[in-house]
């Protein structure tokens, strides 16, 4: 049976890693793995979120450990290649590939861009927020009139 894969990355911020995921997960998207690639300087970050997702993923039933995927900022192929990689290996053992591009740095989002393109993920989230006061709120404290949560793959790539 195929299996939900999540992939994500750490951005300037801890709240658009955590809240992109909580959306998915209240639009059905529950997932079975989750990969969170950590640019250098954010491992601390890394860390947390990994306890954090863990902790979130448990409330709908998922005993997840996030695979935490070291990748440097500034190093765009590097960071695209791997980031491909993964979407490759879990496409070809016939899982259902997510990748989320809310939090990420513009460099590392193009990569991750470029390689769901190529690599044909089945979604590309992003969580939009009308008001960027409200980016460091968990999920449900953001008014929902001023968010909105989209599978870009679903409303561009069709």
């Amino acid at each position: 049976m195929a299996q939900k894969v999540y992939i994500t990355m750490t951005g300037v911020s801890r709240w658009p890693v955590l809240n992109g995921l909580w959306a998915a997960l209240c639009k059905g998207y529950v997932p079975d793995k989750v990969y969170l690639f950590v640019t250098q300087g954010r491992e601390k970050d890394g860390e947390a979120l990994s306890a954090w997702i863990k902790i979130l993923l448990e409330s709908y039933g998922k005993h997840v450990e996030p695979a935490l995927e070291r990748i440097e900022e500034g190093e765009f192929a590097s960071s695209g290649k791997r980031i491909t990689s993964v979407m490759e290996t879990e496409r070809n053992l016939g899982n259902v590939v997510a990748i989320d591009i809310t939090p990420g740095r513009k460099a590392i989002v193009t990569s991750a861009l470029i390689s769901a393109w190529q690599k044909q993920v089945d979604h590309v989230f992003y969580l939009y927020l009308e008001d960027m006061r409200n980016a460091n709120n968990p999920y449900p404290m953001i008014p929902y009139k001023l968010q909105h949560f989209v599978d870009l793959k679903e409303e561009v790539w069709k």
